[in-house]
């Protein structure tokens, strides 16, 4: 953890939730890491998030682990929605 920050490194994890997919910085939200990380990317194509899930946050010290849970795709009928809030 950066104390002058308040942020710590998080491994994302593939679907089979061993393997590293990457190590994300992410700040610590009343002393704790989120419990979920949206990363931007693209399906088909399009932009969408992948959606990375806390693994178990009883212990992070180290490097919390967050393994894969989904991928969101955007449609422009969603960025119409986004713009208009």
């Amino acid at each position: 953890m950066d104390a002058s920050s308040r942020t710590i490194k998080a491994a994302l994890l593939y679907e089979d939730g061993q393997t590293l997919d990457s190590v994300v910085l992410v700040p610590l939200i009343g002393g704790c890491p989120p419990g979920q990380i949206r990363v931007t990317t693209t399906f088909c194509g399009a932009l969408a998030y992948d959606v990375y899930q806390l693994e178990d946050d009883s212990d992070y010290s180290l490097m919390p682990a967050y393994p894969y849970l989904a991928t969101i795709p955007l449609t422009t009928e969603d960025l119409r929605q986004d713009a208009a809030t």
